[in-house]
């Protein structure tokens, strides 16, 4: 008796968008690069033949769109932290080595998949099936000879044709055995014409959503990195107003640090990159909306954790010990070091930021409704005049056009009260690699400290 091995529950990740610092996640945009080069083949599939003959193109774009893929899983594999043993050279491992060292580290690769559009699914009628059923006979001797003779009374040494359950041969086939492969043929050509229709229909709402996407309204690229200052634009003295127009505003904000100081603070700026002008509920809906799934609403957002999906999880395994055969894989103890180290840097940018905070005689930041009304307060965010006459307007935040460096916020609110905060947020500034003031350096604040001290 033959017992197959129950199999094993696929899980399928969606990751992040956002890395620890509020920016792109790298494994996301991999995944994404996937997805679209697979909407691309499917595109290209759709139009092959119709004038043109793409099956140079189409065999290119499918080996790029495999290589994606499999690069993505590879991403998804290390993202989800899967035991992984060594990687096999002095770098990082190529994508394709990633799922042999899970396979060696005793891990299932299969285990893990990213979320994709998948291709679909046919939906084959249930008669259509019930007679490819009954066409489909099993063979007893899948590659027995054939028992027909032929014209010189010798046994035929040809293999008996499959998947009707017949004794001969394609050319000795009996009347009932030709009925039944006709019948095969009919069945599985319906079932292969559904599936082809249902991918041929997959097709066209994709084509359909690219028309949509890309060719009736106009359509901003969300870019990974913040848009790039054109060259006639010069940076002048700090207190020199800087240009008004969403994107520069935002790479100023860029440019002295704060995106890198303060946790998920892309999801803030963003906003203001399609409204220069947003009540805080504006933003957190603005916000919610840029991550479906993620919040139920802005008031959800609001009252979020200021490191929510930043601080590493380490419930993926367990503590050294508890299972000890977990601890034979050869790249556990790997994998439990990366994690410390990720706890290590989450903690001392959790305790930077809270006496950045602190010294910045600002109540504890606990939420993001908390991180914006900070932000008003170092002068990051602005209150401007809202255009609603009415009492009950909420007012409008803008990006301040005289946004002051984290180094000279501190050295303007450093208070001397908190002497140990003050030193500590200037060495959090330094770890991070906050870009110098170009009036107030970094030593000028650890003098502050210490005198205070």
């Amino acid at each position: 008796m033959i017992t197959t091995e129950p199999r094993r529950p696929v899980r399928t990740i969606a990751l992040s968008r956002r890395n620890d610092h509020g920016g792109h996640s790298p494994a996301w945009l991999l995944v994404q690069a996937a997805q679209l080069s697979w909407e691309i083949n499917s595109i290209l599939s759709l139009i092959h033949g119709a004038r043109l003959n793409l099956t140079e193109e189409l065999s290119i774009q499918h080996e790029a769109t495999q290589a994606l893929i499999n690069a993505a899983h590879a991403g998804v594999i290390v993202e989800s932290r899967l035991p992984l043993t060594p990687s096999w050279s002095s770098g990082v491992p190529r994508p394709r080595s990633v799922s042999a060292q899970a396979r060696e580290a005793g891990s299932d690769p299969q285990s893990v998949i990213p979320e994709m559009f998948a291709p679909a699914k046919s939906d084959v009628p249930a008669e259509q099936l019930q007679a490819l059923s009954e066409a489909s006979r099993p063979d007893l001797f899948p590659h027995a000879q054939c028992a027909g003779v032929n014209l010189k009374g010798v046994r035929c040494a040809k293999r008996i044709f499959t998947g009707i359950g017949a004794e001969h041969c394609h050319v000795h086939l009996t009347a009932t055995e030709q009925q039944r492969r006709e019948q095969l043929r009919a069945a599985r050509e319906k079932v292969r014409q559904a599936e082809e229709d249902a991918v041929e229909t997959q097709q066209v709402v994709l084509a359909q959503d690219w028309i949509d996407r890309y060719g009736r309204r106009p359509h901003r690229v969300e870019l990974p990195t913040l848009p790039s200052r054109p060259h006639q634009i010069t940076l002048t003295h700090p207190d020199v107003p800087r240009p008004t127009d969403a994107p520069h505003v935002v790479i100023g904000v860029y440019e002295t640090g704060w995106l890198t100081v303060c946790p998920r603070a892309g999801e803030i700026t963003r906003a203001f990159l399609d409204a220069p002008r947003a009540s805080p509920r504006e933003i957190a809906a603005h916000a919610a909306a840029q991550s479906p799934g993620r919040w139920a609403d802005g008031e959800q957002w609001l009252a979020s954790s200021i490191w929510d999906g930043i601080q590493p999880p380490l419930d993926y395994i367990p503590a050294a010990g508890e299972v000890p055969e977990l601890d034979e894989y050869p790249g556990i103890h790997t994998l439990r070091l990366q994690m410390i180290s990720d706890e290590h840097n989450w903690a001392r940018w959790d305790s930077g930021f809270s006496a950045l905070v602190q010294a910045c005689g600002h109540p504890a930041v606990q939420t993001m409704a908390d991180l914006l009304a900070f932000w008003q307060h170092v002068g990051i965010l602005a209150q401007t005049q809202s255009t609603d006459t009415s009492s009950c307007a909420e007012p409008q935040l803008m990006i301040g056009t005289t946004v002051r460096s984290p180094w000279r916020v501190l050295y303007a609110m450093g208070r001397p009260e908190a002497p140990q905060a003050l030193m500590r947020a200037a060495h959090f500034l330094t770890e991070v690699a906050t870009p110098w003031d170009r009036e107030i350096s970094p030593g000028e604040v650890f003098k502050l400290a210490r005198v205070a001290i």
